[in-house]
């Protein structure tokens, strides 16, 4: 297809068509490569969301659903610290927790990353990731502890991201940011890596080649937060001008804004039911969003400082947390939008949060050099339940 162009006649210009102006390309032609994902994509998600679709619309799965959410609020309810690790001389500023398997990744304002076994926080691997500050730690969606393999990204202050081993060995290297990269999300099939940046910019990236299949550029304000929904069709970035993108990726364009945080959005994650969005940022507030409907539907007054990170657990959406610079991490209910839950023990600012197994197992990372671990108290409700 011939890409379009901005080009006027002026009144006084003849036609010759050698005399004038060759005409002005006004937007960035993508790579054959961008248009094979962006056609395999929208297969993808159309195949995934008529099974979702056809899921809810199950009453038995419904009932299943509402019983799994009871659950999960019930584990978020009893939930007590039940080991601290001293993780490193730095701040953490970054945890990630495996979806299979046993490991939980973070990472150190030095520059360093470290692979735990998340059953005892003890070390598998420490390796020194970038020169300068670490901004981010994924681990790959595949990845199961025992198998040799790509592992997990980093993102970092120097503008690159890396892809890495479980031994530590560098897979491959992430260029093109013009200045630090602020948080890095793998594609739910773990095929691609979306990385953001200060240089007011968000990049796609085919994660075996390195090749950059998407730039987004011309955006206000640098781009902070960003994460996939489940369908794989569209993402959310969160931007430091306080404004969330939501962005198709089946065409590369922006289908929806999400205004009303007054001051940087610093996290965002969506739901598994596929339309449910939560922002968080310095405003203290966490606001929920139904994209079906296009608005807010609740804002959550949650901390008393800047929120450093939020998350959904994995399996249903029911329950979301937040971790704050006041010290705190808060579980909350998506249907009743209550506090379920909050873990004090940080000695300063918690910087993040990562959970698994069914809201039953939590991690969090802070300033005060320490890795936490959060589990179900099986014994009672425990001295953090509300």
């Amino acid at each position: 297809m011939e890409p379009h162009v901005a080009y006027e006649r002026d009144e006084n210009e003849t036609m010759d068509v050698d005399r004038a102006d060759p005409p002005e390309i006004f937007y960035t032609i993508g790579c054959d490569d961008s248009e094979r994902t962006r056609r395999k994509r929208a297969v993808e998600s159309l195949r995934r969301a008529t099974q979702r679709i056809e899921c809810e619309t199950d009453e038995r799965r419904r009932t299943d659903e509402r019983n799994a959410r009871a659950l999960f609020e019930q584990n978020a309810r009893r939930l007590v610290l039940e080991r601290s690790e001293a993780a490193h001389r730095r701040p953490v500023v970054r945890c990630s927790s495996s979806t299979v398997g046993d490991t939980v990744a973070t990472c150190i304002w030095d520059g360093t990353c470290r692979l735990r076994d998340r059953n005892n926080l003890q070390g598998k691997t420490t390796f020194a990731a970038h020169e300068v500050r670490c901004a981010d730690v994924r681990i790959h969606p595949s990845y199961c502890a025992g198998v040799d393999g790509p592992c997990a990204a980093t993102g970092s202050s120097d503008g690159t991201a890396k892809r890495w081993d479980n031994r530590g060995g560098n897979l491959a290297t992430y260029k093109g940011h013009a200045d630090r990269v602020a948080r890095i999300a793998f594609h739910p099939y773990g095929d691609h890596l979306a990385t953001t940046s200060f240089d007011r910019t968000r990049r796609l990236w085919d994660v075996e080649t390195a090749a950059e299949l998407l730039l987004q550029e011309g955006l206000s304000r640098a781009v902070y937060a960003l994460a996939f929904q489940c369908d794989v069709s569209w993402s959310v970035s969160g931007r430091l001008d306080a404004v969330g993108w939501v962005w198709d990726l089946r065409t590369g364009r922006h289908i929806h804004t999400l205004t009303g945080h007054i001051k940087p959005i610093l996290a965002v994650d969506v739901a598994e039911d596929g339309y449910t969005v939560a922002t968080a940022g310095e405003d203290h507030t966490c606001r929920l969003w139904d994209l079906r409907q296009r608005r807010c539907i609740y804002t959550l007054p949650a901390h008393s400082s800047l929120i450093s990170a939020a998350c959904f657990e994995t399996k249903q959406g029911g329950t979301l947390l937040t971790a704050s610079y006041d010290g705190t991490v808060r579980l909350w209910s998506t249907t009743t939008y209550a506090c379920l839950n909050t873990l004090k023990a940080h000695e300063g600012k918690v910087a993040a949060v990562a959970v698994a197994a069914e809201a039953a197992l939590v991690f969090s990372a802070g300033f005060d050099k320490s890795l936490k671990r959060w589990c179900v108290d099986r014994e009672g409700e425990g001295p953090n339940a509300l």
